[in-house]
């Protein structure tokens, strides 16, 4: 049984995008709002302009700029392959158009649901009250509507929380009908019920997989499908070998796991694509996240200034996912664990535990 596999996806503009593929992320969701949009003269990058009034009563943060654009300018040169951003905070201009500044070679546009919804990924450190902009399809529609279509992107469907599978993937591909051919499209499944409800959502998934075939990429967040690694791994395992038996080749793409251990894990499992935000809050060293001032003294001593540690963390943080991007790489032709610089052993024993219980329920 071999789950590890590589993927080449053709973008309508000709870009071929290779998996294995680590996405950072950004997302105004838990940052501050330190400023307000300078005036246009003053403005050096571009904000969305909505067709539609919304109201400052109803949209207390619109118009605000979140900190996390800071972090987007500081990384954007960096960034070359891909990343993924929000929709939601280009329409309520808390970051500035993407597509008018240096963008990488693709861009992933979330629906925005991480970031109005009560939900967190793991790597998030203080769970703060989510603020209640207005957030509905039709904003989204907006959004993919200005896209150009000469700047690759993968659109992600709207996140439909407490439908069937079957109901998701119609909603979907309404969604995406009037942008096929212009960019790829990726399908998010979301729970099929409000509560924790795993297996529900994976019947869902056992009962459409043919219909998976629709869509370039098929997603789910982590803690989605498993409320421990090993439920999550063998959860990616299943699904992954129930589309190689339904002849979906659609690569998996794990939302909220961007990470040296756990990216590593569900690769392993059968994942191709990963995105988070932990390389912003975090440091990576030696195959482990550390807090991020405590990468700084390993990292740089102990006599940096701390905004020097954060900036040289998250510079520091995404060159080292595109190494673990190319080692990823290359076990996926000679699977040699031996060659992974950090944890190989115990990858390779989570992989064996994995193979094992895998072959015990086929």
């Amino acid at each position: 049984m071999n789950l590890v596999r590589r993927s080449v996806l053709k973008h309508p503009s000709g870009l071929e995008i290779k998996t294995p593929m680590l996405i950072p992320s950004f997302s105004s969701k838990g940052c501050i709002f330190p400023k307000s949009i300078p005036k246009p003269k003053e403005c050096e990058y571009p904000f969305f302009q909505t067709e539609t009034k919304l109201s400052e009563k109803n949209n207390p943060t619109t118009g605000k700029i979140s900190e996390v654009t800071v972090f987007l300018i500081e990384s954007i040169d960096t960034l070359t392959d891909s990343m993924l951003v929000s929709a939601y905070d280009i329409f309520h201009k808390h970051i500035p158009i993407p597509y008018q500044n240096n963008t990488p070679d693709i861009t992933f546009l979330d629906s925005g649901g991480y970031e109005v919804g009560d939900t967190f990924d793991y790597s998030t450190i203080i769970r703060s009250t989510v603020i209640d902009n207005e957030w509905k399809r039709e904003y989204y529609i907006e959004v993919l509507g200005s896209w150009p279509d000469y700047v690759p992107a993968v659109f992600i469907s709207f996140d439909h929380q407490g439908e069937s599978v079957d109901k998701q993937i119609e909603l979907a591909k309404q969604l995406f009908s009037r942008f096929r051919g212009k960019q790829l499209c990726a399908f998010l499944i979301k729970p099929v019920s409000d509560e924790q409800t795993f297996r529900k959502t994976l019947n869902g998934i056992r009962e459409n997989i043919n219909k998976f075939k629709d869509f370039d990429i098929v997603g789910i967040a982590d803690k989605d499908i498993g409320n421990s690694v090993s439920m999550v791994m063998e959860n990616i395992a299943k699904i992954r070998l129930a589309m190689d038996d339904a002849k979906v080749d659609a690569p998996l793409h794990i939302f909220g796991s961007l990470d040296p251990l756990t990216s590593w894990l569900y690769y392993l499992s059968g994942a191709e694509l990963f995105d988070g935000l932990s390389w912003l809050r975090y440091g990576y060293f030696e195959g482990r996240t550390l807090y991020y001032r405590n990468n700084g003294i390993l990292s740089l001593g102990i006599n940096k200034e701390d905004d020097f540690i954060r900036a040289q963390s998250m510079k520091h943080n995404l060159y080292y996912l595109m190494d673990l991007q190319l080692e990823m790489e290359q076990f996926a032709l000679d699977h040699d664990y031996d060659k992974i610089q950090f944890n190989g052993n115990f990858l390779k024993d989570a992989y064996e535990k994995l193979c094992k219980i895998i072959k015990k329920e086929i």
